[in-house]
């Protein structure tokens, strides 16, 4: 009797366990599928928004931390009526990185986002950032359930996300990072307001990309106490740091920057102003020759070369201080004539003398190189040649008598630099048509002012050399150098680096033992 008691003990123990493991595994089984979710009525909206997603082929469970247990307490939750009409399911780094999935991604390196910013995942992922440390969702939070008014896509990454962090409290026309941390260096010529435009030589100069785009963000990513509100009743995020509130609702509940932080938008939204403004207010009956002779733009066949005062931003009212009647009438213009005072202002004592030779300068270099085009194309109606040499002669003066015209045109103390380059690369070029006519050919003086170890004289210092300077301990006759003895200033000074001593020893040992 015993044994058989037993014996159904033991077939009815049985039947249980098979029924309790056959019941976990179809259990298991119908909460893999998306199905399950769908029972209850409020998940429609998310198992939709994962159907047209590019997860569509990945079950919740894979991405989502809910396993039989929660899932169940969820389905009891939800027939006792007692469950939340918004559900929260975290996901993971270790799910999207995951074998079969992303696991890869940390080794792509920098990628391409969007419109050329570079991406480099690794360090998003892998170092604390502003103090955060960010998790995958932290930016792909628009991949699979997404916001219809604000998702560019199913799996386009909101990119609100970076701004907050990119840009909130960041100085005016700046990002946290820097500029080139998304954008890398600019190399492309872009077209501004009319002119074609060369990043290069700005930067080379140091130029800032603030000093031009001054205006890159709209919005401060503020966090009103409001948006707590909508989640907490009465605690105060005064009670925690910034630190501790980034480790809570990012690094732990993955919750979106967005749903606390207000918008920044970020875009070119407002460029440099003053130079715009204050040239458009004389020039706008006149061409935009001196303008673009400040900007270092505008020359044919020659590179950009942007003046060091507009570097710096200075716009044209700060030189061109002095107001007369002389302006276009029909524009109701006034005329600002540029004042020496002007360079006293800002240098100091004795650039006032400076002006002056600039105008002195300028002068010589425009008789001088007028003189060389008329010699130059006086040569070219007797000088034969082939049909094509001609013409690419003809085409070569062509662009000399232009670059001549803009240099007049724009005043060379607007970009003294730029001016002499134009005209010193037009007759280059002339020579060289020249030579392809006739091998012996020399062209006519181009002007002693336009050469450029003649330039420190002709355009700055003629009127400001000193007396004597001092130099490895002694005190050196420099004017007696250059005015008596007619010493060039390439002997003792670069000529491409401006204020660099480099003396000639050699030139000196043919005076000095």
């Amino acid at each position: 009797m015993a044994i058989l008691q037993n014996k159904k003990a033991l077939i009815t123990i049985g039947v249980l366990l098979v029924l309790v493991i056959g019941g976990g595994l179809i259990l298991t089984n119908r909460t893999h599928h998306a199905s399950f979710c769908t029972s209850c009525h409020y998940m429609e909206p998310y198992v939709r928004h994962w159907k047209a997603s590019g997860h569509a082929d990945v079950e919740c469970y894979k991405c989502h931390d809910y396993g039989v247990g929660r899932l169940t307490l969820s389905a009891i939750k939800y027939a006792t009526g007692t469950f939340s009409p918004r559900p929260k399911a975290n996901v993971h780094d270790e799910s999207c990185l995951s074998s079969g999935c992303h696991e890869v991604r940390l080794l792509q390196g920098k990628t391409e986002f969007r419109k050329g910013i570079v991406f480099d995942h690794a360090v998003h992922l892998e170092k604390v950032l502003r103090g955060e440390k960010l998790r995958c969702t932290s930016c792909h939070n628009q991949i699979v359930q997404y916001d219809e008014e604000i998702s560019q896509g199913h799996m386009a990454v909101n990119d609100k996300a970076c701004f907050v962090c990119h840009f909130k409290d960041a100085g005016q026309g700046e990002a946290i990072t820097g500029c080139d941390a998304c954008h890398g260096m600019p190399k492309d010529t872009v077209e501004h307001a009319g002119f074609k435009f060369d990043h290069g030589p700005y930067l080379k100069l140091g130029v800032e990309c603030k000093q031009c785009h001054t205006m890159i963000v709209k919005g401060d990513g503020a966090v009103p106490e409001a948006k707590c509100y909508s989640c907490h009743v009465e605690r105060s995020r005064a009670d925690y740091t910034r630190e501790q509130l980034h480790q809570i609702h990012v690094t732990t509940n993955g919750i979106d920057c967005f749903k606390c932080h207000t918008d920044i938008e970020h875009g070119n939204f407002e460029m440099v102003s003053a130079l715009e403004i204050t040239c458009e207010n004389c020039h706008i009956r006149q061409h935009n020759r001196p303008k673009q002779m400040y900007m270092g733009i505008g020359g044919k066949d020659t590179l950009d070369m942007p003046s060091a005062m507009f570097a710096a931003q200075v716009s044209c009212t700060g030189c061109h201080t002095h107001t007369t009647p002389q302006g276009e009438p029909l524009a109701h213009q006034e005329k600002k004539e540029a004042q020496r005072v002007s360079c006293v202002t800002c240098h100091g004592k004795g650039y006032d003398l400076m002006f002056d030779n600039w105008l002195e300068g300028t002068k010589a270099v425009l008789d001088e190189y007028d003189k060389y085009l008329k010699s130059v194309k006086a040569d070219f109606v007797g000088i034969g040649g082939s049909q094509g040499s001609r013409s690419a002669t003809r085409e070569a003066i062509g662009t000399a008598e232009y670059n001549f015209e803009f240099v007049k045109d724009g005043h060379i103390p607007h970009n003294i630099r730029y001016a002499l380059y134009l005209l010193n690369s037009s007759a280059d070029r002339v020579q060289s048509a020249m030579t392809g006519i006739k091998d012996a050919y020399q062209s006519p003086d181009r002007g002693a002012s336009l050469k450029p170890e003649n330039s420190c004289m002709a355009f700055c210092h003629a009127k400001t050399l000193p007396e004597f300077v001092s130099y490895g301990g002694k005190q050196l006759p420099h004017l007696m150098h250059v005015k008596d003895l007619e010493q060039n200033c390439r002997i003792c000074h670069s000529i491409t680096v401006h204020g660099k001593t480099e003396i000639d020893k050699a030139a000196c040992g043919a005076c000095h033992e």
